[in-house]
């Protein structure tokens, strides 16, 4: 079996949002996702895990640690960090856990080094939290 290594590094931000899906009812949406639709919003501590795995080893590490941190910074705190995330990404876009996971996978992974595979655990909730790997 081929070794591997993951780089795992976890990050918190605050931030709002509503689950509305635009293709439903006041009363749909309320009766799917009860008090998460409350047109006022919500707001989650998030905790965002990102997982770059990889077959070698570059100077003895998976990653540069800063390189990632400064990468996250940039391409997902300044987004998220304290706004409304349905105003980040629009009406047409449902800010459920499921896709926010993906859209911080799709986020970072053009800028992986090459060789390194990505994933991304968003933690929601105590109780809710989504894994992403991107494409099978």
């Amino acid at each position: 079996m081929k070794p591997f290594w993951t780089l795992a590094r976890r990050y918190r931000f605050s931030a709002a949002h509503t689950l509305r899906s635009p293709g439903l009812s006041d009363e749909e949406n309320r009766r799917l996702f009860g008090k998460c639709a409350n047109p006022s919003g919500h707001g989650h501590d998030y905790l965002v895990d990102v997982m770059v795995t990889a077959a070698s080893l570059d100077r003895d590490v998976v990653m540069d640690r800063g390189e990632l941190d400064a990468l996250v910074k940039r391409e997902i705190e300044s987004r998220f960090a304290w706004m409304n995330v349905n105003e980040t990404f629009g009406p047409g876009f449902l800010t459920s856990g499921e896709n926010l996971a993906r859209a911080v996978w799709e986020l970072l992974s053009p800028h992986m080094p090459p060789g390194r595979r990505l994933s991304i655990r968003l933690v929601e909730t105590a109780k809710n939290s989504f894994v992403y790997r991107g494409p099978a």
